[in-house]
């Protein structure tokens, strides 16, 4: 059970593992800023905040399971990967998270091929993210993206929000090969419908989520159609995880274990 650390962004990494330990989490996902200016915070080899970081996972049993963001847009390079990359390896992270905001299909893949193969000398697993937002919106599309981008090794990240905004259905996640979909993250909303406004979808993705299982998303449903082995990340924006981001995190903490219980339940037959 993983933070994300989008939860509760302004929180320096370090204070940021020792609350997520506090409620109950044993991973965490680190945002990492190629520049000051950059959203999240820089993790540059030999910095105090890297060697900070590194200590408050040790001290506190904590791994980190993704590091992010990746933005593929039209100018990408290996220049604007490399900070998420090397800080992803002094980490020992599993995941990459990558969002593609290029519309020109064939340079958006080759451009993840070619990130992928760099993630994977790093360690890590590339995994992209649908968002209707973005230039690939849903799931299917993102299962196709991966394919074509002929790399094997990188996986589809389901976000619950994102999935439900999209107008993704269950059916979708069960044709889906386990093996594309080593973990999701999850949080809550006051409806399920799709999304008919864009800029009200990306505003209530930064900053207005709900903790799991306290709003209208079929979480249990979600959970139940991923693979048995996924990892669950819970990213849940909002604005207690600004005014009190211990407490916030201590909530979801309580909310997601709640939600990870009813989805063991055996279902009771009509």
């Amino acid at each position: 059970m993983s933070l994300s650390h989008l939860s509760a962004i302004r929180v320096p990494p370090p204070q940021f593992i020792e609350y997520a330990a506090l409620g109950g989490f044993n991973a965490v996902g680190v945002r990492v800023a190629q520049t000051p200016t950059d959203r999240g915070f820089q993790l540059i080899a030999g910095s105090a905040m890297l060697r900070d970081t590194k200590s408050a996972l040790a001290d506190n049993g904590m791994r980190v399971l993704d590091v992010e963001v990746v933005k593929l847009h039209p100018g990408s390079s290996r220049a604007d990967w490399v900070a998420v990359l090397e800080a992803g390896a002094e980490l020992d992270a599993s995941f990459l998270l990558v969002t593609v905001l290029d519309d020109d299909y064939d340079r958006a893949t080759a451009n993840f091929a070619e990130l992928s193969g760099l993630a994977a000398d790093h360690g890590l697993r590339c995994c992209l993210e649908p968002m209707i937002f973005s230039s690939v919106r849903d799931v299917a599309a993102a299962t196709n993206f991966v394919a074509d981008a002929h790399n094997s090794d990188a996986g589809v990240l389901i976000d619950a929000l994102h999935w439900s905004r999209a107008g993704s259905d269950l059916a979708e996640l069960e044709a889906i090969d386990d093996d594309l979909l080593p973990y999701c993250q999850i949080c809550d909303a006051v409806s399920a419908e799709p999304a008919t406004d864009h800029n009200a979808a990306i505003t209530e993705a930064r900053t207005d989520r709900l903790a799991p299982g306290r709003g209208a998303l079929p979480l249990t449903e979600l959970l139940r159609a991923m693979p048995s082995a996924v990892a669950i990340s819970v990213e849940a924006p909002s604005a207690r995880s600004v005014s009190d981001p211990r407490g916030w995190i201590a909530e979801l903490g309580e909310a997601t274990r709640e939600v990870l219980e009813s989805v063991t339940q055996i279902p009771s037959q009509a």
